[in-house]
């Protein structure tokens, strides 16, 4: 069972690979995941390297979402 487990794995991380873009935008760079949000747009982060560290952001998207539709 753990050998089948195991091909599973590998055929979504072949299927995460296969359907996730890079995009260099300027310093930055852009990876579009075949994930969607709520409003079925595929889900963007974007990162660039700063202080030998990386920097992952959506620019607020998922939160300014939630917020702005939200039923308070």
């Amino acid at each position: 069972m753990k050998d089948e487990i195991q091909v599973l794995i590998d055929k979504y991380y072949g299927w995460l690979k296969d359907k996730t873009v890079l995009k260099d935008i300027r310093d930055w760079v852009e990876i579009t995941t075949p994930y969607l949000d709520r409003h079925k747009d595929y889900l963007q982060i974007y990162t660039k390297k700063t202080d030998g560290h990386y920097l992952l952001t959506d620019d607020g998207y998922i939160i300014l979402d939630s917020i702005i539709n939200s039923t308070y």
